[in-house]
């Protein structure tokens, strides 16, 4: 009996390894949407625009655009979206500079003029990357740095901010969970086998830094109860802001003064609008 109860195990023990190990790929490669290249000549960006090349610590060479504001009181490390890349955001990156803030923002790996191709594990690398740059390059310690993640970037906003006190974080039209979102999305089938992707729901309830939500009531991609969700699981200070109408691509640029507004009112509670020695 054991000799035929043995094969067996053994059959179920690599059928649900394999699983695994299809639903790590599957999520990898349905969950990311980069667009390589850029759509700005780097050599010719304007003087309050720099560009960087930073290596990750699994060697991945990765694009960032730094904009420093020699008035800055804070440092923002925006995290952008899922669709297209980094240059595409670099209009909201300098808005959140005119804020007294210096902006990194960084192309996740595969994405823009990243090498490298994009993986959930790989964007927490590339997160801790864009710090080391901040810390080693700038001399900019997270104490002085705002996180803010956009919809996919909350996932590498929140696991970074598991590291380190920040002085506060931002998600705009974050996700709950990749689960939620697979159901969401209809695909609530493949939940058994995708493992526990994007978990921003056990790790948000693990911090103590500030926390700003903003998140409109008419997203339709990521439904406004997945911030609610956030919020509720929250531990630390947080402040939820929802703008009516608002959908999911449209929630910066069509409500700039409401956004921008929060964000400032943010800056404002974390850090205060003193004279602080602005960082170099």
């Amino acid at each position: 009996m054991r000799a035929r109860v043995l094969p067996v195990i053994l059959i179920v023990i690599a059928t649900l390894l394999l699983l695994s190990i299809c639903g790590e790929s599957l999520v990898n490669n349905s969950a990311f949407y980069p667009l390589p290249g850029s759509r700005l000549d780097i050599t010719a960006l304007p003087d309050s625009i720099e560009h960087y090349y930073l290596e990750s610590s699994d060697g991945v060479k990765l694009s960032a655009f730094y904009i420093p504001n020699p008035d800055a009181n804070k440092t923002v490390m925006y995290f952008h979206g899922n669709a297209g890349n980094a240059s595409q955001r670099l209009p909201i990156a300098t808005a959140l500079a005119k804020l007294r803030s210096n902006v990194l923002l960084v192309e996740y790996r595969g994405y823009g003029l990243s090498e490298g191709k994009p993986s959930e594990a790989g964007i927490y690398i590339d997160a801790r990357a864009a710090l080391a740059f901040l810390v080693k390059q700038r001399g900019i310690t997270p104490d002085n740095i705002i996180l803010l993640g956009r919809s996919l970037g909350s996932a590498p906003a929140i696991d970074l901010a598991l590291d380190h006190d920040f002085a506060g974080l931002i998600l705009v039209t974050p996700l709950s969970s990749g689960k939620d979102v697979a159901k969401n999305s209809g695909m609530g089938y493949l939940i058994p086998f995708i493992g526990d992707p994007f978990n921003n729901k056990d790790k948000i309830a693990e911090l103590t830094i500030p926390i700003l939500i903003i998140h409109g009531d008419s997203d339709e991609v990521l439904p406004l109860e997945m911030s609610l969700t956030l919020e509720k699981l929250a531990q630390s200070p947080t402040k939820m802001v929802i703008i009516p109408s608002a959908g999911h691509n449209n929630i910066v640029n069509d409500y700039e003064e409401i956004f921008y507004g929060h964000v400032k009112s943010f800056y404002d509670d974390v850090l205060g609008n003193s004279s602080e020695t602005p960082e170099k």
